[in-house]
């Protein structure tokens, strides 16, 4: 067997975390942007095959691309915000869970203390 194990890096998952949001941010304009050339594209080329008013139609066509190309963008970041919530989740549990260990761990390598005092009525309800 290899001594080669993969440790736990909670830096790592937060590195990642960090850049799904930032992608994630970029992707709304990316997309829009995108969306909108390519609308702008196809409405000067219908425009021109059906002999139609170009500059109206151009920017209504840019325009309904664009708004298709954000609301897309906006559904694809969500989805990218979503996995980077799971990772900070699970790095969160894991930290918690790690604390919970350490102070049980600690607590039973503690040594008993007997008190000759006998305990008190209402704590042992």
């Amino acid at each position: 067997m290899s001594d080669d194990h993969v440790k736990y890096d909670s830096q790592l998952v937060q590195k990642f975390a960090d850049r799904l949001y930032a992608e994630a941010n970029r992707l709304v304009i990316h997309s829009t942007v995108v969306a909108t050339m390519v609308g702008t594209i196809a409405g000067y080329v219908i425009a021109a095959v059906t002999h139609v008013q170009t500059i109206g139609f151009v920017l209504v066509c840019a325009v309904v691309a664009g708004g298709m190309g954000y609301v897309r963008g906006r559904e694809k970041a969500f989805t990218l915000k979503m996995q980077a919530q799971q990772a900070l989740c699970l790095m969160y549990t894991e930290r918690n869970t790690r604390f919970v260990a350490v102070s049980v761990s600690q607590r039973s390598h503690a040594p008993v203390q007997h008190s000759d005092r006998p305990a008190e009525q209402g704590a042992a309800s």
